[in-house]
């Protein structure tokens, strides 16, 4: 039985693989990275703000001199880094991890979404030199430990089942954790917040639901019971 919600992208109910669908998500995923090194590298920022008769930003952040071999520093490897992870997540969940499949109009709208977001990390990195105030040191390191324990828990979650008896939407929760540590690594703090309010309201009010109402639909009490054992849907202890 296939759900019927117009918020819920998945094919749920349904077993399979959409080649098509998966070869243009891959595509996007697998690009991405090589976007997101060219903004690195090459800011459109700069050019952008003299187009508009502004004043360019500084330079952001660099933290060291260019690793040999990569052609970045140090912090703009780290960025880079997280596009690569989030891509290999994302392609290990199509090819091995999924069970429904993926039509193409859904593969192009994730693929897009996640180029998106990642495209402004990397801008907001860009112009983090211009508000320092709002970019304090330890973003980096609150940001990428936000960024590995969420990939883990994402990733985790989607392999086996234990932590679904923490919170009921283990993946979701991942999927929140590591876009927030990438956003704060890039941008600081101010960015990582609204990042996570953007997917903690997302999931809330569109994902946690849909996929409830489809859970409901096919297991009942089973799931009714799921729900009483396990009371948080995507925060253990608040929600």
């Amino acid at each position: 039985m296939a759900d019927d919600n117009p918020f819920d992208m998945i094919a749920r109910g349904q077993r399979g693989n959409n080649l098509l669908g998966s070869a243009i998500f891959i595509g996007l995923r697998a690009a991405d990275p090589f976007l997101q090194r060219q903004l690195l590298l090459n800011s459109p920022l700069p050019a952008l703000a003299r187009i508009l008769g502004l004043r360019p930003p500084r330079p952001p952040p660099t933290g060291g001199l260019p690793l040999a071999g990569s052609g970045m520093t140090p912090y703009q490897t780290l960025l880079w880094a997280f596009s690569i992870g989030s891509a290999a997540k994302h392609i290990l969940w199509i090819t091995v991890l999924g069970n429904e499949p993926t039509g193409p109009a859904a593969a192009v709208a994730i693929g897009l979404f996640n180029t998106t977001f990642n495209t402004l990390n990397t801008l907001a990195f860009n112009l983090a030199g211009e508000n320092p105030t709002f970019f304090p040191p330890w973003s980096v390191w609150v940001g990428t430990a936000l960024y590995v324990t969420g990939i883990l828990v994402e990733t985790v979650g989607e392999i086996q089942r234990g932590l679904f008896s923490v919170v009921r939407h283990a993946s979701y929760l991942g999927y929140t954790m590591w876009r927030t540590g990438y956003a704060t690594a890039s941008g600081g703090p101010v960015l990582g917040a609204a990042v996570a309010a953007f997917f903690i309201s997302t999931f809330a009010n569109r994902s946690v639901p849909a996929l409830d109402n489809y859970m409901s639909k096919k297991y009942g009490e089973q799931w009714a019971r799921v729900k009483r054992n396990v009371p948080y849907a995507l925060i253990p202890g608040v929600w």
